[in-house]
Formats: structure tokens, sequence, C-alpha cells
């Protein structure tokens, strides 16, 4: 079976910085599992990999900001210490879902890494770590398969 939309789809990933350093693996996080043109990857990997199969491998380039966005200073927030649990231990560089409003009055949840501990806040960080940086990413294809 060949990817196309609405396939679900199981890589195996390197991610690595423009230098060639390893940023992250699925030796560590296991494989990637998602839903062909559900833009739960970068457009241009999508793209790419349309139309493979299983075995299939590919290496891809991509410019600051291309794969995981710009970085956005709005995306650092302070939230009053008191808005969480009082038996919650909270540590930096951990990953938060915090629910949010949103405008139509629905709930949405979002992932922020913790960059700060202070006595009565605590400051998080919606941007995603590789935010605003050149990566090339190497992906095998392990599975294409109906949802």
């Amino acid at each position: 079976m060949k990817i196309a939309p609405n396939l679900l789809v199981d890589l195996d990933y390197e991610i690595k910085s423009s230098d060639g350093d390893l940023l992250e693996t699925s030796d560590e996080a296991g494989p990637m599992t998602y839903l062909h043109g559900s833009d739960e990857i970068p457009p241009k990997l999508s793209d790419a990999l349309l139309g493979k199969g299983v075995g299939d491998e590919l290496e891809l380039a991509f410019e600051p900001g291309e794969a995981f966005g710009p970085y956005n200073p709005d995306g650092i927030v302070s939230v009053p210490r008191d808005d969480f649990p009082a038996d919650h231990e909270i540590e930096k560089g951990e990953w938060i879902e915090l629910s949010i409003e949103t405008d139509d009055g629905s709930e949405d949840t979002l992932e922020m890494r913790v960059l700060d501990i202070e006595p009565d806040a605590v400051i998080l960080d919606a941007n995603h770590p590789l935010a605003d940086q050149a990566v090339v990413f190497h992906v095998k294809v392990l599975e294409v398969r109906e949802q």
C-alpha cells in the first residue's frame, strides 16, 4: 500500500541539525504514527512521502522555521503558581498540558514547556524546542494502513 490521504503511516525517523548533530530519533521516542493529510507533520515532508511505500527512505532539509515554525516570543507566558495543584511538583524542562478556553468558548489543550519556576509564577513556552531551526529529517516508512 502506498501513502495517500487518510491512511495511517508509521515512520522511523532521525532529526538532525544542519550541522549534522542528532537532535531526536525514533530509537528514543519510538516510531512516529500520523494520519497522512491531517497536518500532523510538516507540509514539505507530507508532500515528499505521498506515494511512498513500506521500506522507502528519504532525507529532506528544512530551512529555519520551515519544519517546526518560527519562534514566537508571544508563546512565552507567566502562569500564577496558584493555578497549579499545590501538591504538583513542577520541574524545569518538563512538558505540561494546559486547558485553555478558545474564542468560541470551547476548551482546547496546549502543551507547554516549563522554562522557569518563580515563587509566584511558572514561566511556560508554547514554542516547539526546534522552532526557527534548520533541520534535516531522515525517515523510513515502516507501515501504511487504513485507519
